[in-house]
């Protein structure tokens, strides 16, 4: 025999060992393929769950792993921020955490949105994480392979143009230094790593609109920054009583005044909303909050002015139905003719509002459907939420409510809410 077939013996006695040796009894056969099918069984009800439900998780410890990931950079020079040094000691701010999971099921959830402690009050970190429409900043010079970056006069400019172009706002120059606020200007590895983090945050909507109208107060309020992370104050939660979800809509009077009070101060809001000409594309209960006794409204992904709303409407996109037009609550109609979306905004702030807020639905009431609610209020929530005659049609939105509605809604509301307080029995 050769050597090679010696070889090949002593090769197929070594498999054969170990053959035997990791041979499972029956039992242990009928426990692993137990654990596969179980694992098997978890791993397609999530998959199920995620594609029917749009379910989405988080866990405390891919968010502890972010916050590592943003402090290694910011001492490995990558980033930059006044809130670093604070970010990452770990004793200024700390005990960082998922949303609690009542509050991920009530609104549009956002991966990049998460809590920690600051001091003695709760505070909320957002990731502005680069998306499709992301715009590089730097260019690389294919020769060299080196990165060239604008000059700060050129990169003001850039991000005034970007501005004008997305918001149609036409920014002061001492509004725009103030949004900028550039670091490390004498050490070009760290003033590139500053206007890089400025550029990303400029282009995520909720982080610009907090700064461009801080004065206002009608957005919550950024305390600071680290790199693509920036840090905002947490509204208090808007609460209403459950209850009225299930068999019937019976409220407490107290709860009643309570609802009462909070959709005066939402109506507020939307006299702020439409001061500003901005509109909101996608208005949830959850999403109210109320800071220092004024109301805000927490996610500002879709919310914009009307003019960019507007332009986004009527793109020119193929359409079949009015659906294929509407941009989440904002809604515009399709052309029969050339099957193009070409009409801008339709509806306005108030009517959504009134719809799904105030008026809601059978399974689930909005916040002045009560049995407490008198016909007069539940007549008006009508015609506001479903807008028909010439007086009750927004001027400029045909398919919007009008201002003298709204101020028929806020008279009722403020008649209702002064009556219960003068008198302690309310039918």
């Amino acid at each position: 025999m050769t050597i090679s077939g010696n070889s090949a013996l002593v090769l197929h006695s070594r498999l054969k060992n170990m053959t035997r040796r990791f041979r499972f009894s029956p039992r242990r056969r009928q426990y692993c393929v137990l654990m596969s099918a179980t694992m098997l069984t978890m791993v397609v009800l999530g998959i199920v769950g995620y594609g029917i439900s749009s379910m989405h998780y988080c866990f405390d410890v891919l968010v502890e792993w972010k916050i590592s990931k943003i402090c290694n950079q910011y001492y490995s020079n990558e980033i930059t921020g006044y809130m670093c040094p604070e970010l990452c000691a770990g004793d200024t701010i700390s005990e960082f955490h998922c949303p609690p999971a009542k509050q991920t099921s009530e609104y549009h959830f956002n991966p990049n949105r998460f809590l920690a402690r600051k001091a003695q009050q709760f505070v909320v970190v957002k990731h502005a994480v680069p998306d499709a429409s992301y715009e590089k900043l730097a260019w690389v010079d294919s020769r060299h392979q080196e990165e060239h970056y604008p000059s700060e006069s050129e990169y003001a400019g850039i991000v005034r143009r970007y501005i004008e172009l997305r918001y149609n706002i036409q920014l002061p120059f001492d509004k725009l230094n103030s949004l900028l606020k550039l670091k490390n200007k004498n050490n070009r590895i760290l003033f590139h790593a500053s206007m890089r983090n400025s550029w990303n945050l400029i282009q995520n909507n909720e982080y610009l609109l907090s700064r461009l109208y801080e004065e206002k107060e009608i957005f919550p309020q950024v305390i600071g920054t680290c790199g693509d992370l920036f840090i905002t104050e947490l509204l208090d939660t808007v609460e209403f009583d459950e209850r009225r979800y299930h068999f019937t809509n019976h409220i407490d009077l107290s709860k009643w005044r309570y609802h009462l009070k909070v959709a005066v101060l939402i109506l507020d809001y939307l006299e702020d909303m439409a001061q500003n000409r901005f509109q909101m594309c996608s208005v949830l209960l959850a999403g109210f909050g109320i800071s220092d006794s004024r109301m805000k409204y927490h996610d500002l992904r879709y919310i914009t002015t009307e003019a960019s709303i507007d332009r986004r409407l009527s793109d020119g996109r193929w359409c079949r139905h009015d659906g294929d037009c509407s941009y989440h609550d904002c809604r515009s109609r399709c052309n029969a003719t050339t099957h193009q979306c070409t009409t801008g905004l339709l509806n306005n702030n108030l009517q959504i509002v009134c719809e799904k807020i105030f008026q809601g639905t059978a399974a689930q009431p909005g916040i002045l459907v009560t049995e407490k609610s008198p016909a007069r209020l539940l007549r008006i929530l009508d015609r506001c939420a479903q807008p028909v005659s010439r007086a009750d049609v927004d001027s400029s939105r045909p398919w919007g409510a009008s201002k003298t509605l709204k101020k028929q809604l806020y008279n009722e509301l403020t008649s209702i809410y002064e009556h219960l307080a003068s008198s302690s029995i309310y039918s």
